[in-house]
């Protein structure tokens, strides 16, 4: 504090306190020695003043109260003395002198002066030193002793809370960052207050003084706080907690300040004036409020905010007011007094001045949304209280309620918005209270809310499907669909607002109207397509030649009839008669008076020579459209109703059997010839997509019943096939290559020029099935090459999966799904011409220019005039020289490799910019989703070539992207891997030897790595490394399991690999030179597997062990040069760790094999074994140990290094002889303890780790002594001491129970067993011992006790049999049961519920006396488990994340699985049976289970019904309490019906 530099100016001061009041008294005293001595004295222990304390506080207060009268002060001294004040009030002395009981108080007046610098604050607009009065209103406030200065008189402290609200509505209203300290007294008083307002007698008192005081700031602040734009500055704690809870205040202010129990009368009497008061009092009257009236002043009183706020505050309010109104007095008896407010509240918006029919008074277009939304408001209130009886309504109040709902729809219909959401939602709300509202204007409502809406805004959308969707619920129930179909019919056939008319059904309403359609009766949806018949037979088609309206109107009809029969339920054997009779005369109706009559208006008006006019071209949509409509579904009520007779059946024999033009439909339309046909599909699809596309779609059509019902193929039917085929296929040719395209909602009405490809594309490639068999070679081709620029266009566009929705269709959407499905590789001549299509691009992008043909090999990989598949589709005759075009495609494929090679020696290759790198990139993606390990041989040479000729013919630019580069020949060493694993691996070395491509690959990749000096280190590099080693791998297996030449092919790789080396010691490069050693790392894992898989096989000839052995020298040699030279370089070697593990498993192998003579095991003589056991690079290998051991202490979380590191170490410790003397086996094992204790190491890394830390420790326990085996343990059981818990060292511990866990997976024998598992009652005790102080620190659950369950059922699993006393296992019961369930993660709950019922299974399985000796502490372990998973799984109104659910189901479904695991065990628990289910039905009876939970513990329950006999019920029915006994009787209710009887049933057929 400040106060401590003025006692030096005091100081003479001190012999004076006798006379200190009267210093601060007097006059001649200036101002700033009052306040130091004022200060001095309250801080001073020295200071002997009767009633000091109270003393001070009442001079500064007298002081403040003086200078907002009559003493004149400076501003300066004035905010010192409010200092001075705040400080008393906020010292722990006066809070710990109210503490020891001492009186001390203030003065009213300080709280009206309080109030009134507040109220200057506000006046002022100026929040400048107000900051400590807040402080001083604060303090005060917080403590009782002196709240009472405001508590006492409600007057001031309403004053303070409307002050207060003003400043805060002020600050709410700029645009700076909130004052956090506002917010927190504001808080406060609103506490205060609600505390005293409820004390308060006076209803009509309380009333006075909030709706003068605080019911203008209040309404102000909530609509701030609601509708507020908070700034990155302001607290997030004000924007969420305090700012939520101030809301919360004014509601529950105005609740029970404006809307009392007590005021109830003086609603009624005000609201409803035609009644009489009964029971009244004369005198009574008088005391009577007009509350309403008072609320609709302050509310039209427009001073209280800025002019451009009052609409939005009224509008927020007014809804509030209302269901504040509703939650106060919302009684059956008050439903007329509840409407009434409604109706005055509603008075105070602007939108009711147009209800008054005040047409001139129209609302900007800014006001609409905050009106309508309260409108909405106001009229969800109504219908979530149910105020409104229509049947009251009309009887006893002459329909007061359905009047004025009725001027309101009147006055939504006359006022469109379609672009504001919320009149959707009021006009949906009006028709859920009572349908008869609306539907005088339904004809207007439904034109402008639906057919002439122009809605694009999402939000707007979802709206306006709700509105539409309640439309067709309603009139469905009321069973008068077809009513509000006639008003939709008559909408359509109005004049068009506009010359183009919007679609009749979007997306969202068709969705809508077809689920609706599901579940309307038959002759309901008859009906709507009976009168849509009549309007377009009466009203549409007489008038449409030459009217293009008419034509637009028509089109509408045809959708609305398409989307009617298209998705109504299909007629079937169920059906009535009457219904089918009705449908087929409609049907015929349908064809010949609509379909009929509009194709012979077509015939005679289209002209050949020129363009269709619009409406014929509209007509033509329609016609076609209603054609497809009626082919479809006459065939699906053919199909499914045997009572319904087809005029398509006969015709279809006929056409089987003939010979027709694609574009002949006459068998459907039996009433035009086939040149009437040809002249209106030729003009139709010339100038209409939507035409075009119903074309395609009969043809097809026409297909299908040539295919059904021919009674064999004739080469006249086989003819009308292809060429329809092709008509289907090649009629969207022009049209795939448009740039711009948009998605199609898969709705054949809505298709036009922009949606007409992607429904071209899906119509082609979902029909495949059928077309792809009568598909020429140019068909097979196109398709594919479409296909292909599908795909590439979708990856350039990124078309996400959701494009407004799934449901919409995309051509790059169509040709993705096609990719990956199971279709492609089945129709083998389109997958190879796919494959050429791929080939064609890559020579596209590699040889742009190029013009010499021996430049340009991959142009011959995808020639035309070659058939690269040997297979025909079944629609054709196969050729008999198939032979000879076979020989033929790999004699082209076998020049191509040639001459791949011949660039390479040529040192020829193309240059790639980025930007083609980018292209190869994306249709190698492509590539890779062929499944290339499945291709037939002749397509799997033709992409290794492919691929190869990418890797080894191109090279970077300068200037591009690394990373980019390594990328590229990265994903085709990747894919050239998946080819060698594939089934026609063969193929790849049929075209050149396998040596001169490895030399081609390799020389390339040499050169290429040159340039990436600058990425080395980088994670690109790595990954290519990775890519090329694991090709390599794959590449030297299938020279190897081929069989031929391979010691021709592995010698010039082994000599070709030494050139390189020899090159790599004169002129050393890092990236070459680690290229190097990757290809020998390869070779030298490939010859050590296959010589160990082949043992026995190659002996004879000692190939294999020679090959070995000249790839283990040139690879020691090789590590051995990149380590000198990186050592200069400063580069970590110990990034090759991998590559010395493999060197030494390959030189072990090596020296097990050399000089065995064929047939024999043993070499002959002792001296020779010694020499074949020495290692060819040993002391290569002790350098690495040794430096390895120094590195892992500072590896922390490295999982790489350490993964190598401890692979190493275990191949290295797997032979004895390499160890230095002075090391041995506790050494590696100390440094592994140490290293898990580290702090990097993460509980994920451990996890990770596992694997070769159990290879580590199973090859040094294998090769210990007793002695060291016995120091290993030690040093588990050290870690294992509950006092590192107790040290804050856990890491030791979970060091320790790591490994503790690995000991228990390595095998164990002798001494060393035996050793082990007398400490395991040791272990155990210890375990638990953890267990428990684990449980105390939330911190060390979620690592320590996952560990020790895990372990421990480990042990006790792999204890079976071993550990004998039963006892010893019961200590594991204490772990279990201290082990907290609650409060904790949800993946830390489902390792820990796991790792319980892991340890419980093995206690039940593995230790049988156990479950004798102690079945209760079994059981209420078990037990914690149910009750835990009930409380998590218990029904919630928002289940929150579905993964956190997933994980409770998972966990029930445990507990189930425990539940059967003990009805096994009937010997141990058929007595204790009845106690399980006891303990079940309590903790059932206290939760509400959500279904998914409830289902797995029912059936895990039924497990232990079945062991209960009836005895058991009797007695659970008699002890249980009431609740739970019904309980009980459900579940066996349940049990009996469901469950008993199906395992009887079992039972019955088991032998």
């Amino acid at each position: 504090m400040c106060w401590m530099f003025y006692i030096l100016d005091i100081i003479a001061m001190a012999a004076v306190y006798s006379g200190i009041h009267l210093k601060l008294k007097s006059s001649k005293t200036s101002w700033e020695d009052k306040l130091k001595l004022a200060q001095f004295a309250w801080i001073s222990h020295q200071c002997f003043l009767p009633n000091k304390e109270q003393v001070l506080l009442d001079w500064v207060s007298h002081t403040l109260v003086s200078c907002y009268k009559k003493l004149k002060l400076s501003d300066e001294i004035i905010e010192k003395l409010w200092l001075y004040l705040d400080n008393i009030l906020r010292s722990r002395k006066l809070q710990s002198l109210f503490k020891n009981g001492k009186t001390i108080t203030l003065r009213f007046s300080i709280a009206q002066v309080m109030n009134e610098r507040l109220s200057i604050a506000y006046t002022q607009k100026n929040m400048a030193n107000i900051g400590t009065v807040l402080s001083c209103c604060r303090s005060i406030l917080s403590m009782p002793p002196l709240s009472i200065v405001y508590t006492a008189k409600f007057e001031l402290l309403v004053d303070l809370l409307s002050k207060l609200s003003w400043l805060t509505c002020w600050q709410l209203s700029l645009e700076d960052a909130v004052s956090s300290q506002l917010f927190e007294i504001l808080q406060l008083t609103f506490r205060q207050y609600l505390s005293i307002q409820r004390q308060q007698a006076n209803a009509n008192r309380v009333f006075g003084q909030v709706t003068k005081h605080l019911l203008q700031p209040c309404l102000l602040l909530k609509h701030l706080l609601t509708a507020g734009a908070w700034t990155q500055a302001d607290d997030n704690c004000i924007r969420q907690h305090v700012s939520r809870e101030i809301r919360n205040s004014v509601e529950t202010l105005l609740r029970d300040g404006v809307f009392q129990a007590e005021l109830l009368l003086s609603y009624r009497e005000e609201l409803l004036p035609e009644k009489e008061p009964h029971n009244l009092k004369k005198g009574a009257l008088k005391s009577l409020l007009l509350p309403v009236s008072t609320i609709q002043t302050a509310l039209k009183d427009a001073n209280f905010c800025q002019p451009a706020l009052h609409g939005k505050v009224v509008a927020n309010s007014v809804p509030l007011l209302f269901k504040l109104f509703l939650e106060s007095y919302s009684k059956a008896e008050n439903h007329l007094v509840c409407f009434h407010m409604l109706t005055r509240l509603f008075g105070c918006l602007k939108i009711s001045c147009l209800q008054e029919e005040l047409w001139n008074d129209q609302l900007l277009p800014s006001e609409w949304s905050p009106e309508l939304l309260s409108v909405e408001q106001l009229l969800n209130s109504v219908l979530s209280s149910d105020i409104y009886n229509v049947a009251v309504d009309r009887i006893r109040h002459k329909e007061v309620q359905f009047h004025f709902y009725r001027q309101l729809a009147q006055m939504l219909a006359n006022h469109s918005q379609a672009a504001i959401p919320a009149w959707f939602r009021c006009i949906k709300a009006l028709i859920s209270l009572n349908h008869l509202i609306v539907e005088p204007d339904l004809d207007d409502l439904v034109a402008s809310a639906w057919i002439d809406a122009e809605v694009c805004e999402p939000r707007t959308k979802k709206a306006q499907e709700a509105f539409v969707n309640v439309l067709f619920q309603t009139y469905a129930k009321l069973r008068q669909f077809q009513k509000l179909f006639h008003e939709v019919l008559s909408v359509v056939c109005r004049p068009a607002a506009e010359e183009l008319r919007l679609p009749i059904l979007p997306s969202g309403i068709r969705s809508k109207l077809c689920d609706c359609l599901l579940d309307l009766p038959p002759n309901q949806i008859l009906d709507v397509v009976s009168l849509i018949l009549e309007k377009c037979k009466t009203f549409i088609i007489p008038e449409v030649k030459g009217d293009s309206d008419m034509a637009m109107k028509l089109h509408s009809m045809s959708a609305l009839l398409h989307s009617v029969l298209f998705n109504m339920r299909s007629l079937d054997d169920s059906t009535p008669l009457t219904i089918v009779c009705r449908t087929q005369s409609l049907m015929e109706m349908m064809r010949g008076e609509i379909i009929q009559a509009l194709f012979n208006l077509l015939k005679n008006c289209l002209a050949e020579e020129a363009e269709p006019e619009l409406w014929e071209e509209k007509v033509g949509d329609s016609a076609l459209l209603l054609a497809c409509t009626w082919v479809a579904t006459d065939t699906l009520f053919d199909l499914n109703c045997s009572k319904y007779t087809s005029p398509l059946t006969k015709a279809a024999f006929a056409v089987a059997d003939s010979t027709l033009n694609c574009w002949d439909f006459s068998v459907f339309l039996p009433g035009l010839e086939a040149q009437s046909w040809d002249k209106i599909t030729k003009i139709l699809g010339r100038s209409s997509s939507a035409s075009k596309y119903c074309i395609e779609w009969l043809v097809l059509q026409k297909m299908k019943m040539v295919l059904m019902h021919a009674s064999s193929q004739t080469e006249a039917s086989c003819r009308t096939l292809q060429l329809s085929a092709a008509f289907i296929v090649h009629s969207g040719k022009l049209c795939m290559n448009r740039e711009k395209t948009e998605p199609w909602d898969g709705n054949v009405d809505t298709v036009n020029s922009l949606t007409y490809p992607a429904a071209h594309w899906h119509l082609v490639v979902s029909n495949l099935p059928i077309l792809f068999p009568w598909f020429s070679l140019n068909d097979t081709l196109y398709v594919a090459d479409v296909l292909l620029k599908t795909l590439l266009v979708n990856q350039r566009q990124g078309y996400s999966a959701d494009h407004d929705g799934d449901s919409f269709i995309t051509l790059g959407k169509v040709s993705e799904d096609f990719l990956h499905s199971p279709l492609l590789p089945e129709m083998r001549v389109l997958h190879s011409a796919f494959i050429s299509c791929i080939a064609q691009c890559c020579a596209s992008v590699l040889y742009p220019t190029v013009q010499n043909v021996a430049r340009q090999p991959l142009q011959q990989l995808s020639a035309a005039n070659i058939p690269w598949c040997d297979v025909v589709p079944c629609g054709y005759v196969a050729n008999s020289e198939s032979s000879d075009d076979s020989s033929m495609c790999w004699a082209t494929v076998e020049e191509v490799a040639q001459k791949i090679l011949a660039l390479v020696k040529k040192r020829s290759s193309v240059t790639l910019e980025e930007e083609h790198i980018k292209r190869l990139m994306n249709l190698l993606e492509i590539m890779s989703s062929l499944n290339l390990e499945c291709l037939f041989p002749l397509d799997h040479a033709r992409c290794f070539v492919l691929l190869v000729s990418l890797t080894v013919n191109t090279k970077v630019k300068v200037d591009c992207s690394e990373a980019l580069s390594l990328k590229f020949l990265g994903t085709c060493f990747y894919l050239l891997a998946c080819l060698l694993t594939g089934r026609s691996v063969s193929a790849s070395f049929k075209v050149w030897h396998a040596s001169d491509v490895l030399e081609a690959i390799l020389t390339s990749m040499f050169a290429t790595c040159k340039t990436f000096a600058s990425v080395l280190t980088a994670a690109p590099w790595d990954e290519f490394l990775h890519r090329i080693q694991i090709f390599l791998e794959h590449y030297f297996q299938a020279i190897l399991e081929r069989r031929q030449s391979v010691k021709q092919n592995m010698e010039k790789v082994t000599s070709f690999l030494a050139t390189c080396r020899q090159s790599a010691v004169k002129d050393w490069n890092p990236a070459a030179d680690r290229l190097l050693l990757v290809a020998l790392t390869a070779k030298c894992h490939v010859l050590t597997l296959h010589l160990q898989q082949q043992h026995g096989k190659w002996q004879a000839s000692g190939m294999l062990p020679v090959l070995l052995e000249q790839a283990v020298l040139q690879t020691g040699e090789a590590i051995q040069v990149y380590l000198r030279n990186s050592t200069k370089c400063q580069s970590l070697p110990l990034a090759f760790i991998p590559c010395v593990t493999t060197l030494l498993k390959a030189d072990s192998a090596c020296t097990q094999t050399v000089g065995l003579v064929a047939g024999d095991s043993k070499p002959n003589n002792p001296t020779e074994s010694v020499q074949y056991q020495q290692l060819s690079h040993g002391e290569l290998y002790r350098r690495f140990y040794i430096q390895i051991l120094r590195e892992l202490d500072l590896a922390g979380g490295n999982v790489q290094f350490l993964s190598s590191a401890l692979q190493f170490l275990a191949v290295f410790c797997s032979m004895p002889d390499l160890y230095p003397q002075q090391e041995a086996s506790v050494v590696v094992f100390h440094t592994i303890r140490k290293l898990l204790a580290g702090p990097g190491v993460a509980i994920q890394v451990i996890q990770d780790l596992e694997t070769p830390l159990m290879e580590l420790i199973a090859q040094l326990v294998g090769h210990c002594n007793t002695d060291d085996f016995c120091i290993m343990l030690r040093l588990v059981l050290e870690g294992l001491d509950v006092g590192n818990i107790w040290k804050q060292n856990p890491e030791d511990v979970l060091s320790a129970i790591t490994l503790l866990k690995v000991l228990l997976g390595c095998p164990l024998s002798g001494e060393k067993e035996k050793m082990f598992w007398l400490s395991s009652p040791q272990i155990i005790t210890a375990l638990v011992a953890l267990a428990k102080e684990a449980s105390q620190g939330q911190v060390s659950v979620p690592v320590l006790i996952v560990s020790i369950l895990e372990t421990t059922a480990v042990l006790l699993r792999q204890g079976e049999g071993i550990i004998s006393n039963p006892h010893h296992v019961t200590l594991v019961f204490n772990i279990l049961l201290s082990v907290p369930l609650d409060h904790l993660k949800t993946e830390d709950y489902s390792s820990i519920f796991l790792g319980i019922h892991e340890v419980l299974f093995a206690i039940l399985q593995c230790h049988p006396k156990v479950m004798l000796k102690a079945p209760s502490s079994f059981l209420n372990s078990f037990h914690r488990l149910v009750v835990s998973v009930m409380h998590e799984g218990r029904q919630k109104g928002d289940r929150g994340n579905t993964d956190e659910f997933e994980v409770i189901v998972k966990c029930a479904h445990l507990v189930e699985r425990m539940y059967s695991y003990i009805a096994a065990k009937t010997e141990e628990f058929t007595i204790l049976s009845a106690f399980i289910v006891a303990q079940y039905v309590i903790e059932l009876q206290k939760v509400t289970l959500h279904p998914a939970v409830k289902k797995h513990l029912t059936e895990g329950i039924y497990h232990i019904l079945d062991l209960c006999i009836e005895r058991d019920i009797k007695f659970l029915n008699a002890s249980l309490p009431m609740g739970v006994r019904e309980v009980l009787k459900e579940l066996h209710r349940d049990y009996a019906h469901y469950h008993k009887a199906l395992k009887q049933g079992d039972e019955k057929y088991t032998a």
